[in-house]
């Protein structure tokens, strides 16, 4: 399995349809599926989602570190300019 070091969110980033989750217990994962990647908190290195798929961790995901409390975000790209409409 890959690990993917997640974000820290910005100042005003709140997604309009997204929520929080909280890790409750820090030895384990806010999240568990059955895809290639687990996800790690960009502070402190710990496990917030194992064995996920980069689609079901989007931008409306956020997960609140159990262990440092920063809040993450699974979304690493920088956010695309939209492609111009065709006539």
């Amino acid at each position: 399995m890959a690990s993917v070091t997640m974000r820290a969110i910005r100042a005003g980033e709140v997604p309009f349809d997204g929520g929080t989750a909280l890790q409750e217990d820090p030895d384990r994962p806010a999240f568990h599926g059955n895809g290639p990647d687990d996800y790690e908190c960009v502070q402190c290195g710990n496990v917030l989602a194992e064995a996920m798929h980069a689609v079901q961790m989007t931008r409306k995901v956020r997960v609140k570190c159990g262990r440092c409390s920063t809040v993450n975000v699974a979304v690493t790209d920088e956010p695309q300019e939209p492609a111009g409409r065709r006539p």
